[in-house]
Formats: C-alpha cells, sequence, structure tokens
C-alpha cells in the first residue's frame, strides 16, 4: 500500500507541475526580469494559503503528527543562498529537474545525476563536517509543559503569530486577485489555477501521508543518501519520499502526452556543463539547508517552519544575487 500510495502522490505532483511548468527557479527569475512576469509566483502564494489552513487544522485535530523542519539560522541561510544560486547556473530547480524529464528534457539526467553527488557530499561525504558544523544548536522555543519545541511562527509568538499568519494570507489574497485581474487571460494552467490545484494535490499528500503512517509529504534533501546507506550500509529507510519523487518523472510524462507537449530532446554542451555544476551547487545547498524548493518552500512553510520561510528567503535572495551577477558578466564580455 505504501508503494501505491506514495506513486499517486508523487504522480499527481508531477502531473500538475508540468502541465502548469511550475519551475521555483522560473517563480523566481521571472520575478527580477524585464519585463516582469508574476504568474508563478501568484501560483505559489495560492498554493500557500490554499494548503496551510488545512495543514494547521489537520495538526490541530491530531489527524497528523508531521516533522517541523528545523532552524538552524546559518544553514538556513548559506543552504538556501547557494541552493538559490545553483537553481540559476542550472535554470532549473530540483522539482524541475524531475518534471522535466518526464516531460522530455533528456538532459535533466546530467543535472539529476550532479544533484545526487552534492547530496552525498553533504550528508555522507567530505562536506558532512560542514553540514554538520551549520546545523548544530537550533533556535527552539519552550512550550508550557517545559519541552524543547521546533520553531514556528506560532511557537515562537503564540496567538500573535496565528493573527499575522491570517493577516498574512488575506494579503496575499487580496494581491494575487488584483494582480491576476492586470494580466491578459492564458488557456494555459497558470496563476490561481496552478495555484489550486498544485495545494489541492498538496493538501491530499497529507492525508496519504497519514494513511501510510509517515511524517512527511514530499522533498529530496538526503534522499540519495538515505538511498545509498540503504543499498551500501545496510540502513532502512522509508521509501515514501523517494518513491514519491521519482514518480513525478512518470506523472509529468502523462501530463505532458495528454497535453501533446511531450518532446524528447538532448542539449547543448555548454547546457550539459550548466546542468552538472548547477545540479552539484542544489545538491549541496539543499543538503546543507535540509531542503530545497519542494520541502521547504511548498511543504516546510504550510507547517509555519521559521527555518522553511528564512530558506525559501534565502533561496530568493540567491536567485536575486546570481541573476543579476550574470547580466553584469553577460553585459561586460
Amino acid at each position: 500500500m505504501t508503494i501505491v500510495l506514495a506513486l499517486f502522490a508523487g504522480a499527481a505532483l508531477g502531473a500538475v507541475l508540468a502541465r502548469g511548468d511550475f519551475c521555483f527557479h522560473s517563480t523566481w527569475r521571472r520575478l527580477f526580469a524585464e519585463p516582469r512576469s508574476t504568474s508563478l509566483l501568484r501560483a505559489y502564494l495560492v498554493l500557500l494559503v490554499v494548503s496551510t489552513p488545512f495543514v494547521q487544522l489537520f495538526i490541530a485535530v491530531d489527524l497528523i503528527d508531521p516533522f517541523i523542519p528545523p532552524f538552524a539560522p546559518w544553514a538556513a541561510i548559506v543552504g538556501g543562498g547557494v541552493f538559490g544560486v545553483g537553481m540559476v547556473v542550472a535554470q532549473t530547480c530540483v522539482s524541475g529537474m524531475f518534471y522535466k524529464l518526464g516531460s522530455g528534457m533528456l538532459g535533466m539526467v546530467v543535472a539529476i545525476a550532479a544533484w545526487a553527488v552534492g547530496d552525498l557530499l553533504v550528508w555522507r561525504w567530505s562536506l558532512t563536517g560542514l553540514r554538520e558544523s551549520l546545523t548544530d544548536n537550533p533556535v527552539t522555543t519552550t512550550a508550557d509543559d517545559g519541552t524543547e519545541q521546533v520553531a514556528t511562527v506560532t511557537s515562537l509568538l503564540g496567538p500573535v503569530g496565528a493573527i499575522l499568519v491570517i493577516l498574512a494570507g488575506l494579503a496575499i489574497a487580496a494581491w494575487v486577485l488584483r494582480d491576476e485581474a492586470t494580466e491578459r487571460p492564458s488557456g494555459n494552467l497558470s496563476g490561481i489555477r496552478l495555484g489550486l490545484i498544485t495545494g489541492a494535490v498538496m493538501v491530499v499528500a497529507w492525508l496519504l501521508v497519514r494513511w501510510h503512517g509517515f511524517d512527511y509529504s514530499y522533498g529530496t534533501s538526503s534522499v540519495p543518501a538515505q538511498v545509498w546507506g540503504e543499498l551500501f550500509d545496510d540502513a532502512s529507510i522509508s521509501w515514501w519520499i523517494p518513491l514519491a519523487l521519482v514518480s513525478v518523472i512518470p506523472g509529468a510524462f502523462l501530463a505532458a502526452a495528454a497535453g501533446d507537449r511531450l518532446w524528447f530532446r538532448g542539449e547543448t554542451t555548454q547546457r550539459y556543463g550548466q546542468l552538472a555544476v548547477g545540479g552539484l551547487i542544489m545538491g549541496a545547498g539543499a543538503g546543507i539547508a535540509g531542503g530545497c524548493n519542494l520541502g521547504h518552500s511548498m511543504v516546510g512553510v504550510p507547517l509555519l517552519s521559521i527555518g522553511s520561510i528564512v530558506t525559501t528567503l534565502a533561496i530568493v535572495a540567491g536567485v536575486f544575487v546570481a541573476h543579476h551577477a550574470a547580466r553584469l558578466l553577460a553585459a561586460g564580455s
């Protein structure tokens, strides 16, 4: 049953990501480009507005007992920033590598292989010490019963945090509706529609996770390291996240084929190099931060994890710096 549920959850995510070409590199790069496009940003914000109240309700009624990504400030800032730079170099995000491979971009095999090496470097090989030093002593809060809790918006700020989240949600909804009205309608899955469907997939995934008995829906960081341990070190792992991640590929394939958007192609030599370097950087950055655009930005933020929120902001900062640095280099060449 675990295999079936994980495959369904991953395939559903892959289908909607492929249908909307929902890549987080494009989300942030288009925000900083000229002319600016906010369609994917609106989709992401709607995803948060949809999934956050459901996730918090599921927690409140003890329907789920999720793992909350911890907040180690330097790991979040450094890892997130490095990950953002890697996205600009590779011109994709980690979840993008998987759904784009399913859509026919065969060069993503190189990016995925390099990402796996970067992940192994941080979790099992030479950069393990760096990751451990940056993730040491995470910020926690103390509950009324004296137990230590992971830092979240509500555990840190209490009722004030909950009010701030509600106000932020209302402000985001107002901005999205206004911004959506100013953009020319498109026949493609984008903007509010893309956010609503992706948010629904994220909510359903939590219910499937609860049925399985696992504590997290989607992620990429440490997946190669866990599979390596299973294959070579006799370590046992839960296969939910690895299976859900891999099944993004067939889900994207089916969506691309159904939408007549399936196109098998390779890349130029330069592009293969960008994918290899960018994938390696993303694997290392996500390993340091303990998550990527999928595990932190799409799953961790609705959990109100401070670590996921700061990592997401650091990813955006990394994209901003790398994007403008690339433009300056191009202008000077």
